[in-house]
């Protein structure tokens, strides 16, 4: 069954969301700006664009991305602080930030957050997810080719495929489907260790402060998790 498009309870809705890598926070923060209206803001993306668009601040990003070290902090800061300004009325869903405290911190003094989505998902079901993505090499679409029915205690994970309608090569544009190269077993359980030492302290300081947390967990394909978020966001009267 298809979702509605909602129509907003407060005047904004400001969220975060948290979720290790493979999770889907890019998926369904798409599809929550496509059905709430609000401005999905992914720092990853917008440091990528500012570095296509050769800005000024792109120039100093591309640079320390060349190194393979972090962005600073205020750097990442200032940019997520414009596109909050620059968001819809309606409010926006941020994906890649805060990574510290530090960035949650000065995210405090920018705005303020309504609630937080929070993805809950066992890390043997993310390694195979991983495993099973493809992506297309031209234009960056993502696939999965991992047909995940398990029982984890007691809960049953029924993930199926993602694929495209020709084998290994991209619907939206035709470019060959690969692997990235961090998509192996020992990298993956490398990145799955890295968020949890970050995300846990941010976590803790916005559960200290009682920030609403909606706890999803992503056991279903992402229309059903979706409409979780959804009914979430409704019962906690942030939608009407």
């Amino acid at each position: 069954m298809a979702i509605k498009s909602y129509t907003l309870y407060k005047m904004m809705v400001r969220l975060i969301i948290f979720g290790p890598p493979g999770a889907g926070k890019g998926t369904y923060s798409a599809k929550l700006e496509k059905i709430l209206g609000i401005t999905k803001i992914s720092t990853g993306d917008v440091l990528r664009e500012e570095v296509k668009r050769r800005t000024e601040l792109g120039v100093k990003i591309e640079k320390y991305l060349e190194k393979g070290v972090l962005v600073p902090d205020d750097i990442v800061i200032e940019i997520v602080k414009r596109e909050i300004l620059r968001a819809s009325p309606r409010g926006f869903i941020l994906d890649g930030f805060p990574r510290n405290l530090y960035q949650a911190k000065a995210l405090e003094k920018i705005t303020t957050i309504d609630a937080i989505i929070n993805l809950l998902i066992p890390e043997e079901i993310l390694i195979e997810k991983l495993l099973g993505r493809r992506i297309c090499s031209r234009c960056g679409e993502i696939y999965n080719v991992a047909n995940i029915d398990r029982i984890i205690d007691g809960i049953r994970y029924l993930l199926p495929p993602l694929t495209p309608q020709r084998e290994g090569v991209c619907d939206k544009c035709g470019g060959p489907l690969i692997m990235r190269e961090d998509d192996k077993v020992e990298v993956i359980k490398r990145r799955l260790r890295v968020y949890k030492e970050y995300s846990e302290p941010i976590i803790e300081y916005y559960r200290s402060k009682g920030l609403e947390f909606i706890d999803i967990l992503v056991n279903r394909e992402p229309e059903v998790i979706v409409r979780r978020i959804v009914n979430a966001l409704k019962s906690r009267g942030l939608l009407t």
